[in-house]
């Protein structure tokens, strides 16, 4: 798995790279004309924010193709590796650039917060360190279920022997269908219908406050839910190399 992930690092770190690159040149560039132009702090925070969400979906879409890529590569089928460690390795992937990721924004708020005089303490003081961990795991589980649907959706779509687009769009309408289904059942099972709670992964907040969701208002679901999660995810695995299994015996 190791060294399918480090091909997979060395064929997109110039992609990688030069993107991180683009995106710390665009901030820094944004910041200094806006403090310069006297600009108000909550516009240039706004920019900061749609930057960074831009990039990270361009980052989830790389980290996406790169797994469809290597399904679909005939000397990747030739290589005597179980399909788990193609799955994983493209996961791993995912959650290595997210992390880098994570890191630029920090070490920018970081930069913000002193050039700003902000103390620390005042900013990243709002939750002990328990709850910023659990906060990081949450975040974690949440991102790593995205990616396995976006994974198995993708599977499914490769799967489907059909001429031109149309194995695309059934991956399309398969992850749909997979995250509504996941929800439905959730709801059915734990009767998670409120509209104004937030949930992500293993995380459930309310919307009404937003302090509230960021400090002492975290409500976790209960380890049943967990687990519920935590067997669906496993199926979508079991399911995508079984797939996998099924197209390269083909």
């Amino acid at each position: 798995m190791m060294k399918l992930l480090k091909y997979d690092l060395k064929r997109n770190a110039n992609t990688f790279l030069g993107m991180a690159a683009i995106l710390v040149i665009v901030q820094a560039v944004l910041s200094i004309v806006g403090n310069v132009k006297g600009w108000d702090d909550g516009l240039i925070i706004a920019f900061n924010i749609i930057l960074y969400v831009s990039a990270g979906i361009i980052m989830l879409v790389l980290v996406c193709k790169t797994f469809e890529a290597n399904i679909k590569a005939y000397n990747r089928r030739l290589l005597p590796v179980h399909p788990a460690w193609t799955v994983l390795s493209s996961l791993l992937l995912g959650l290595v650039t997210a992390a880098v990721f994570v890191a630029v924004m920090f070490t920018h708020a970081l930069l913000y917060l002193h050039f700003k005089g902000i103390p620390y303490d005042l900013a990243f003081g709002l939750a002990s360190v328990k709850d910023w961990l659990e906060i990081i795991l949450v975040a974690v589980w949440g991102y790593t279920v995205l990616v396995l649907t976006i994974f198995t959706a993708i599977t499914i779509g490769a799967s489907i022997s059909i001429r031109g687009k149309a194995g695309t769009w059934i991956g399309i309408v398969s992850f749909f269908v997979i995250i509504n289904l996941m929800s439905w059942l959730e709801s059915l099972l734990f009767g998670n219908s409120d509209s104004s709670d937030l949930s992500l992964g293993v995380f459930r907040g309310s919307t009404n406050d937003a302090l509230t969701v960021a400090t002492g208002g975290i409500e976790f679901l209960s380890i049943a839910q967990f687990l519920f999660e935590a067997v669906f995810a496993g199926l979508m695995f079991y399911a995508t190399i079984y797939l996998l299994s099924k197209k390269m015996e083909i």
